[in-house]
């Protein structure tokens, strides 16, 4: 496997603007590859329209059979190149909570989403 390349993206706005919106990240970003597009999870290759930081991007979407309130989670990881998403995005979706990233989640049972909230579960190696 590859190495994954994640820096802190400091000069990035979404990473500056104290509360992110859930429509300022619908309209933040350009689609440069896409991995995976199913109904219940996508993976693409994102770049900021503001700076062009790539993000990889992951919408992950749990069926509950027996209530019908699907979980549903977002991700956007911070990625230095596009060979860091191709290896991102072979990995299960747990794993991908090790990463610092911007997440929206939307729980089973939950009244209303959580987030969007920045994640840093552990410093980036490459960090600046």
């Amino acid at each position: 496997m590859a190495s994954i390349r994640i820096s802190k993206p400091t000069k990035c706005v979404l990473w500056q603007i104290e509360t992110l919106s859930i429509e300022q990240l619908r309209h933040a970003f350009q689609v440069m590859a896409t991995y995976i597009d199913d109904s219940h999870l996508i993976r693409t290759l994102l770049r900021c329209l503001e700076c062009g930081q790539l993000y990889f991007h992951e919408f992950y979407e749990e069926i509950d059979w027996i209530e019908g309130k699907d979980a549903q989670y977002s991700t956007w990881i911070p990625i230095d190149d596009a060979e860091s998403g191709e290896e991102l995005s072979k990995m299960s979706p747990l794993a991908l909570l090790v990463f610092p990233s911007i997440r929206y989640d939307y729980p089973m049972g939950a009244d209303e989403p959580r987030g969007p909230y920045r994640s840093c579960p552990r410093e980036p190696s490459g960090a600046t």
